[in-house]
C-alpha cells in the first residue's frame, strides 16, 4: 500500500502532466500559452509575488492569475514535500542530506516554537506571509514538524497560497492601475525593477552565505591542534 507521502507525490506528478498538456493544448489552439509558461517559471524561480506582478503586467484575467499561482505552488509542494520528509527522517537517523534540503528543513525548524500553538492557523499564516523563506515548501515541512496529518497539511498550504495570490492580485491590480494612469509603460518598468531587485537580493544572500561558510571553515582549520590530521 502506498504511503501518504507517495500519494501526494503521485497527485503532484499528475498535476504537472496536466499543466504541460494544457500548455500544449493552448499552443495547438493558437491561444496565449506563453503567459502560462512565463508565469509558471516566474513562480518557481522568483516566487509568488513576482509571478502575480508579471501576470498583471501581461494583462492576464484575474481568475486565471489566482488559479495558476495556486496551481503551480500546489504542484511544487506536492512534488517536493515527500522528498523533504524523507530527507527529514534521514537527518533524524543521522544519514547525509543534500545541503539545500537541509537548509529548507532548518528554516522550518526555526519556526516550530513560534507556530506550535496555532497548528493549522499557524501554517496558513506562515504560507500567506509575503516574506522570504515563508513559502509553500517550507510551510509544508513546518506542518509536518508540528504533527499535522498529511492531507490536512496539504489543504492548509494550498488554502494559504490561494489567499496570498488573491492579496497579491488585489495589491498589484490597484498599483498597476494607478501607475498606468501616469504612463502606460511604467508597470512594465516596475515589474522589471522588481525582478532585478529580487535576483540581486538572492545573489547577495547566496554570496553572504558562502562567505560565512568559508569563514567558519577557516576558523575550524585554525583551531585544529598542530599536526592533527597531517601525514606522517
Amino acid at each position: 500500500m502506498l504511503s501518504e507521502e507517495s500519494g501526494v507525490f503521485a497527485v503532484g506528478s499528475l498535476m504537472l502532466v496536466a499543466w504541460v498538456l494544457a500548455v500544449a493544448g493552448l499552443w495547438r489552439l493558437g491561444r496565449p500559452w506563453e503567459q502560462w509558461v512565463i508565469m509558471g517559471f516566474a513562480e518557481l524561480i522568483l516566487g509568488r509575488g513576482v509571478a502575480v506582478a508579471k501576470a498583471v503586467e501581461m494583462g492576464m484575467h484575474p481568475g486565471w492569475i489566482v488559479f495558476l499561482a495556486t496551481y503551480v505552488d500546489a504542484v511544487t509542494v506536492f512534488l517536493f514535500y515527500p522528498v523533504l520528509i524523507l530527507a527529514c527522517r534521514n537527518l533524524v537517523a543521522g544519514r547525509p542530506v543534500d545541503r539545500r534540503m537541509k537548509g529548507i528543513i532548518e528554516s522550518a525548524e526555526k519556526n516550530v516554537a513560534r507556530f506550535s500553538k496555532f497548528k493549522i492557523a499557524g501554517i496558513f499564516l506562515f504560507v500567506w506571509l509575503p516574506f522570504f523563506m515563508t513559502g509553500v515548501v517550507v510551510g509544508a515541512v513546518l506542518g509536518y514538524l508540528l504533527g499535522l496529518k498529511t492531507w490536512t497539511n496539504m489543504a492548509t498550504v494550498v488554502a494559504g497560497t490561494a489567499t496570498a495570490a488573491v492579496c497579491w492580485l488585489y495589491t498589484y491590480g490597484n498599483l498597476y492601475g494607478w501607475l498606468a494612469q501616469i504612463h502606460s509603460q511604467i508597470p512594465a518598468f516596475f515589474t522589471a525593477a522588481l525582478i532585478g531587485t529580487l535576483i540581486a537580493h538572492r545573489l547577495w544572500a547566496e554570496t553572504r552565505k558562502n562567505r560565512s561558510k568559508t569563514a567558519k571553515s577557516g576558523r575550524a582549520r585554525a583551531e585544529r591542534p598542530a599536526g592533527h590530521g597531517d601525514a606522517v
